[in-house]
């Protein structure tokens, strides 16, 4: 049945929401009031962090010549130490480098035609790749070493022999400088010397090595009696009486 009212509006009376409108309404603006407030706080987050990002970014690019500078610092340091580290290496080493050099340099200089032109000194890191350059079947440990560029005037291996012969037989050096390459490979180029009559000269390189625990010293012979000297015998000691506990 359909009603209809026929009396004029402003004499009709006022309908009222029904209660499920009411609360469907009233749910849904609550719901967009906090979906407001949510994305406005969260806009107000993305500006802070936008903010903040760039002020980080304004301190990290004030801070890069001063991470230059630590970094440059800091290599200085690590150079120091290591180079302290080879100091500290040297001065506890038994070795004794300027005696080693001076006997180098007293071969050299009794060998007047020999010359040399590049002479490095090994340390315990640079000394066993050396070795395994020039004799990669040695087992020995090393702790030290020294390689050098030399020449001979002429074109004859005897005194390159002769050289090598009297590095190896110097007292000093079969200590210090107990190993000495086997292989040597040599070359003879033209050069014209003044100091001597040649017009060719063999180039070859040197590589002696220290033993990381030093060979033991002999003992010397004992002195044989001066002339004239009467040698001293042992006198036996006396036989002592049967039942002596004395």
């Amino acid at each position: 049945m359909i009603k209809i009212n026929l009396l004029p509006t402003e004499k009709r009376k006022a309908e009222r929401t029904p209660l499920p409108r009411f609360l469907l309404i009233a749910s849904t603006a609550a719901a967009f009031f906090i979906l407001l407030f949510y994305n406005l706080w969260i806009l107000k987050r993305i500006s802070d962090v936008v903010d903040e990002t760039k002020n980080q970014n304004a301190i990290l690019v004030s801070l890069k010549p001063k991470v230059d500078e630590y970094e440059r610092l800091l290599a200085e340091e690590t150079a120091l130490k290591n180079k302290v580290k080879e100091i500290e290496g040297l001065i506890n080493r038994d070795v004794e480098y300027w005696r080693m050099v001076n006997a180098l340099w007293d071969v050299i200089h009794s060998n007047p035609r020999v010359w040399i032109d590049d002479f490095r000194v090994l340390d315990a890191r640079t000394a066993p790749g050396e070795l395994r350059r020039v004799d990669p079947d040695s087992k020995d440990a090393i702790a030290y070493g020294v390689t050098m560029r030399c020449h001979v005037a002429g074109d004859d291996v005897i005194e390159m022999t002769k050289f090598r012969k009297a590095l190896k037989d110097h007292p000093l050096l079969q200590e210090i400088l107990t190993l000495i390459n086997f292989n040597v490979m040599w070359n003879v180029t033209d050069e014209k010397m003044k100091e001597v009559e040649e017009s060719h000269a063999i180039d070859f390189d040197i590589s002696m090595f220290g033993l990381a625990t030093p060979p033991k010293r002999k003992a010397p012979a004992p002195a044989p009696p001066k002339a004239g000297s009467t040698p001293i015998k042992a006198t036996p000691a006396p036989a002592r009486a049967q039942g002596d506990t004395k």
